[in-house]
């Protein structure tokens, strides 16, 4: 289970990041049909965590390692993005 959060938040973060470009872009449908995936996976993830956070605190910090390497990633992503240019 703690896997699978992390690599819903993971997924979650990186196509946020990916949507954030593809609006500066200009490419406002395309950027919205990616928020609705973006909520979707948020919606979905948290329910994962709020319905035992008092009992399993390990889903709370998979939540965080996923947010953290989403962030990074799309980071990344960006990064090559910007470079091709």
């Amino acid at each position: 289970m703690y896997l699978f959060i992390i690599i819903l938040k993971t997924m979650e973060n990186t196509l946020a990041t990916i949507r954030i470009i593809t609006l500066a872009n200009g490419k406002k449908l395309t950027s919205a049909l990616l928020n609705v995936i973006v909520a979707i996976i948020w919606i979905y993830s948290a329910s994962l965590i709020i319905r035992s956070i008092d009992k399993d605190f390990g889903k709370v910090i998979a939540f965080s390692i996923g947010t953290f390497t989403g962030s990074y990633l799309g980071s990344y992503i960006e990064e090559k993005i910007n470079k091709k240019d």
